[in-house]
């Protein structure tokens, strides 16, 4: 083929994709910005690589699933009325929680409840542990989410508990990503869907349907989600598999955290389970036994809100509660993420609570699973380090917990880190606990992490090699795209 004829086709390439789907869709200035340098530099491959993972188009939530969202309306109206006739309504909230559960209810849906019992499970071990007295304790239903369940003996374990739960007439169904848990063998669930229970794969990776909405490639189900008959329920950063509980040499010890809510909040989970099932099998689960009735004597007294974000909703709902809890921050804002690549609007909201004399404080792995997210990670250093925040390095082994606490007023444990894509892209699942015992308790948490941490100086830019500098830089002007 003729050389001016095929540099032709390819300006022509990009000028359609930069022009008919990069600048037209609604995204940061400066994640646009670096599509289009990446489309221009390069050529062909640049633009293939937008069409599969850079399309940012919101999919179409099922009109079916507004039931599922009605049934919730429907308990949660029915319990509301009930404490409201015992003086214990939501309007006797402080202002500054009122503010985030009106955030949360009106952005996404999810209704702010009180009287749970919340605990948090730190590591692999303790956490299982409690998944499997959980689905054990079950007698109506288990309901199992994951990003990543993989087909060694943790994942086997899992399986294997959930067979003598569906054996036992216990109704069990699971839903595994299908990028994630790519591994996971055919007829792994065989011995699950052969004693009467049910596996689905959320976003199965296909080529021919690559580029439609409801299969988009780069829209992965991140989520961590445990229920037992609706009432208990875990969620957090903490996958299935052997690396979870520092089994892996090429990993070593894993630090993470997860959390354990008994209560009516876990009808919060219920809901993003049954909708996310919805979407992946079109089986309508709107029954009220997914949906029972609090129990008159509560569990425990913390208000908990669970929030779930991704590219079904109109708005970056985890995103925006953060940046509302910072904002009202009144002593610290302790955070805790394997992968720290924040937008403007967060940026922005750290260094304003440090430079209002907050206690912001940031703890991050020396060394991810991303070289390239941690040079990213450090292009953001400098400027939160002048405003007065403290970062901290884990060197214990990889730190993958995602958690903030606020003051000794708000805790939140979930899937969602502190990066533009889990933002922006996944679908992510959030508890938000307003509740002091929670907030103390990974307060206290925090500082045992810190003890296996450094701190990054002061003056630690300062003393950076000019090449260092351009390789932050660089992967920083590349951050939104990761």
């Amino acid at each position: 083929m003729d050389t001016t004829l095929v540099v032709f086709l390819i300006v022509v390439l990009q000028v359609v994709i930069i022009f008919g789907f990069v600048i037209v869709e609604r995204r940061d200035p400066n994640a646009t910005l670096a599509w289009i340098l990446g489309v221009v530099l390069l050529p062909v491959i640049g633009g293939l690589f937008y069409l599969v993972i850079g399309l940012r188009r919101k999919v179409k939530r099922s009109k079916k699933g507004e039931r599922v969202a009605v049934r919730m309306r429907e308990v949660y109206h029915r319990w509301q009325v009930a404490r409201k006739a015992r003086g214990e309504g939501m309007e006797r909230l402080p202002a500054r929680t009122r503010g985030l559960v009106d955030l949360g209810t009106t952005a996404a849906g999810s209704y702010a409840c009180a009287g749970n019992a919340v605990g948090l499970l730190i590591d692999g071990a303790h956490t299982y542990a409690a998944m499997r007295a959980a689905i054990e304790d079950a007698t109506d239903h288990v309901h199992i989410e994951f990003y990543i369940i993989q087909p060694d003996e943790s994942g086997r374990a899992l399986r294997d508990v959930l067979v003598q739960k569906a054996r036992a007439g216990v109704e069990v169904r699971v839903l595994c990503d299908g990028l994630g848990s790519y591994r996971l063998p055919n007829d792994f669930w065989k011995p699950l869907t052969d004693a009467g229970g049910k596996a689905a794969v959320f976003a199965p990776v296909r080529i021919a349907p690559m580029f439609r909405r409801r299969d988009h490639v780069n829209f992965r189900n991140h989520r961590k989600i445990v229920i037992a008959d609706g009432r208990v329920g875990l969620t957090g950063g903490i996958n299935i598999g052997r690396e979870y509980l520092g089994l892996d040499p090429d990993i070593g010890q894993w630090r993470d955290t997860h959390v354990r809510i008994e209560g009516p909040a876990v009808l919060g989970m219920q809901q993003i389970f049954l909708e996310d099932w919805l979407h992946s099998t079109d089986e309508l689960l709107d029954d009220g036994r997914y949906f029972p009735a609090p129990v008159a004597d509560a569990p425990g007294d913390a208000t908990v809100q669970v929030i779930g974000s991704g590219p079904d909703r109109p708005w970056a709902v985890i995103h925006h509660l953060h940046f509302l809890a910072i904002a009202q921050a009144h002593r610290r804002v302790w955070i805790t993420t394997p992968y720290f690549v924040p937008d403007r609007v967060l940026q922005t909201a750290l260094v304003t609570a440090a430079l209002r004399g907050v206690d912001v404080r940031l703890l991050v792995p020396k060394k991810s699973d991303s070289r390239l997210v941690d040079w990213a990670s450090r292009f953001y250093y400098p400027e939160l380090l002048e405003a007065g925040v403290r970062i901290y390095e884990y060197g214990a082994g990889f730190l993958h917990a995602k958690t903030m606490v606020i003051d000794e007023w708000l805790a939140t444990i979930g899937s969602s880190n502190m990066d533009i894509r889990s933002f922006q892209l996944n679908y992510e699942i959030n508890a938000f606990a307003y509740d002091e015992a929670a907030a103390r308790a990974l307060m206290q948490q925090f500082g045992a992490d810190l003890l296996l941490a450094r701190e990054i100086g002061p003056t630690w830019h300062m003393n950076l090699s000019y090449p260092r500098r351009v390789l932050h830089a660089f992967a920083g002007l590349l951050s939104p795209l990761l």
